[in-house]
């Protein structure tokens, strides 16, 4: 469901309604093998407790075929708790954040990584243009045609490039 023309109060109580309908819908026959993406943008102006919607997606959402896609533009309005279930995801997508928030983001994809040098880190997301991110997270090694954990920098296509 597109949002655009709403206000946000009304979109978010709309998006709280439809996610409580899709968990419900889920949890009463959804399955790992038959999963369903949910992409929620601005996801920091939605409740992220443990007991909402989201919360419930984040932490056992899996076991009900429940994949999200979670965008945020920032994520230091969120506690800790709210931080630790999104990253609680199997893979991430960094894009190059505001100033200000370069070392919180430095932490937050060392941390993704498992670990590694920080400088090297902030270098890499200060370095990335409109369309580029850091990928983390499973990605197919052609060297063995398995999939590895990695950290790669992707462009992503524009909508309108792709013809949209």
């Amino acid at each position: 469901f597109q949002m655009v023309m709403i206000d946000r109060s009304t979109a978010r109580i709309l998006t709280e309604f439809i996610l409580w309908d899709l968990w419900a819908f889920a949890s009463s026959g959804g399955s790992e093998k038959h999963p369903r993406i949910v992409v929620l943008d601005e996801v920091q102006n939605l409740d992220q407790r443990l007991e909402s919607p989201l919360g419930k997606y984040l932490t056992e959402g899996r076991k009900f075929g429940l994949c999200v896609m979670a965008a945020t533009q920032t994520l230091s309005n969120l506690k800790k708790d709210e931080q630790a279930r999104l990253f609680q995801s199997g893979h991430k997508l960094f894009f190059r954040p505001a100033d200000p928030e370069i070392n919180q983001y430095t932490d937050f994809v060392a941390q993704a990584a498992g670990g590694g040098d920080k400088n090297q880190w902030r270098m890499m997301l200060t370095s990335l243009n409109k369309g580029e991110c850091l990928s983390i997270g499973p990605a197919l090694n052609t060297s063995n045609g398995n999939f590895t954990n990695m950290v790669q920098k992707i462009k992503i296509t524009s909508l309108e490039e792709r013809g949209f």
